[in-house]
């Protein structure tokens, strides 16, 4: 059963800040999205102080930050999170309101006040958020490189637009292996505009034989990436599909 993270009461300390704390309890790949406002974001505490560097959260639609960041100090409507760690994370979020002193302020309230406000979650107390809308891209993107494709020397993918995508997973599938002593090498290359090079930033090395083979990238500031091959030995044939996943 997956436990998302839930408000509990409203504190206010001595020096008169506001805050909530939210436990939680996310499994491994979890993503939550917490309509909930405030002025600063800390953890106040995480069943393995380690899984601070793969906790990913994001403020409102920003780019996402391991929970090591913390504490910040912005403004936020919305909390995503995402759990990047290979076991379960749970802990407690503290989330803030600004200092206030009720004796110094005065404020005048209008008798009747008309707000317009979305109200957070549908018929089926799903949140209800419009990711593409709000992030300006769908939530995954999927992109076919090769299909079933016969590789017999080295190559390269076209540059591919990953700019809302933090995240990327390339599946490489080798159905058939032929020649002497073949072998292949597939990478995840992120490219620079500025420069126009390509560096490797994932890669699987000295493929020989049939089967399922994968890259992996996290927290990626490139806006594009590309997959590169190159094969080794004599009349080596690779008969590959490799597609790219990515997800904000």
């Amino acid at each position: 059963m997956v436990s998302t993270a839930q408000v509990q009461q409203q504190v206010v300390s001595g020096d008169g800040t506001h805050y909530y704390l939210l436990p939680f309890s996310y499994p491994p790949g979890y993503t939550d999205i917490l309509p909930i406002r405030g002025d600063w974001l800390d953890i106040l505490n995480l069943n393995n102080a380690n899984y601070a560097s793969c906790l990913y959260i994001a403020l409102n639609n920003g780019q996402p930050f391991p929970a090591s960041y913390l504490p910040v100090r912005s403004p936020f409507y919305m909390i995503r999170v995402y759990n990047g760690c290979s076991d379960t994370v749970s802990g407690t979020f503290i989330i803030g309101r600004e200092l206030f002193q009720p004796a110094k302020i005065n404020v005048a309230l209008p008798a009747t006040m008309n707000v317009n406000v979305q109200y957070p979650l549908d018929s089926s107390n799903n949140v209800n958020v419009d990711t593409q809308l709000k992030a300006g891209y769908a939530p995954y993107m999927n992109v076919t490189i090769l299909n079933n494709q016969s590789i017999t020397s080295n190559g390269s993918s076209s540059n591919i637009d990953i700019g809302g995508y933090p995240y990327v997973f390339v599946f490489i599938y080798v159905s058939a292996v032929s020649g002497t002593s073949p072998s292949l090498n597939v990478y995840l290359n992120a490219y620079d505009e500025v420069s126009g090079q390509s560096v490797s930033i994932a890669s699987v090395t000295n493929i020989t034989s049939t089967g399922t083979y994968y890259l992996a990238a996290t927290g990626l500031a490139a806006r594009y990436v590309n997959v590169s091959w190159t094969v080794g030995g004599t009349s080596p044939s690779f008969t590959v599909t490799i597609t790219l996943k990515a997800k904000w």
